[in-house]
């Protein structure tokens, strides 16, 4: 009973008819939100832009730290020391302010290689 009574319920005339909310709320009936609209309110150009080129950074730095670090592993194999090996000597900060090559660290700190 309670199931059809929701069902029933999108389908009522203040959603979907004349003056409901399906089309007052469409794209095209909402001020900048058109290309049209967008050419007459300059003021949410640059709103565009910028909220545009931080979504972009966003998604670029999180498919980064889901491709490089070692937070996420997308391998299958079981053994942790042979998912990790691939890390080593590898930098993970995005910018190296203090200028350390990377390359031969582990070796130069002496780390014990668990592998052997």
């Amino acid at each position: 009973m309670f199931l059809t009574k929701f069902l029933r319920a999108a389908d009522h005339p203040y959603l979907m008819g004349v003056g409901g909310r399906k089309a007052n709320n469409s794209p095209a009936s909402m001020q900048g939100l058109t290309i049209k609209s967008l050419k007459h309110h300059t003021a949410l150009q640059p709103l565009f832009i910028i909220m545009g080129a931080g979504i972009v950074f966003v998604c670029a730095y999180i498919g980064r730290l889901a491709m490089k670090t070692t937070d996420v592993n997308w391998s299958k194999k079981k053994d942790p020391v042979e998912c990790m090996g691939v890390y080593e000597n590898r930098q993970f900060k995005m910018f190296n302010a203090s200028g350390k090559d990377h390359s031969n660290l582990s070796t130069i700190r002496n780390e014990p290689n668990y592998r052997s």
